[in-house]
């Protein structure tokens, strides 16, 4: 159970947001979260290969008009699973004053791959001896 899903992003309560260019096909990602109510200092985000964990953790000490005291913490943990094909070296993290938390990492550009030709191997039926098949192969391939 400790081990995120694949859409944990959703599971999480972020939102995976499409930049102006062009969503998906555009060459960053980017994930929102609302942790409003937290400060920078009462937030950690850490990375393990593509995994990321966000928590954050306040705590706030009042005192009533009647001298009362009052205590209340918070503890918030979200993780997900980053999407694959991202430079996870490049992963960055920034708070906004909106209180929305934003991961961004670039995706990894595609390698273009240049046309080749792929080998077509025969192979023999069951029951057919490996002498059979190759003379059955050569007289099939005209040779």
């Amino acid at each position: 159970q400790g081990e995120p899903r694949q859409d944990g992003a959703a599971q999480a309560g972020a939102t995976e947001q499409e930049p102006e260019s062009g969503g998906r096909q555009d060459k960053k990602f980017e994930l929102h979260m609302d942790m409003a109510g937290f400060s920078p200092e009462e937030l950690t985000v850490r990375q393990e290969g593509r995994k990321v964990t966000v928590t954050g953790r306040r705590e706030k000490q009042s005192t009533g008009e009647d001298g009362d005291s009052f205590q209340e913490y918070q503890e918030l943990r979200r993780e997900m699973l980053l999407p694959a094909g991202l430079d996870l070296e490049a992963v960055t993290c920034s708070l906004c004053s909106d209180g929305q938390l934003r991961i961004e990492a670039p995706r990894l550009a595609l390698q273009p791959t240049e046309g080749k030709a792929i080998p077509i191997s025969i192979q023999a039926g069951e029951g057919a001896t490996q002498g059979d098949t190759a003379a059955k192969e050569e007289k099939e391939l005209g040779r």
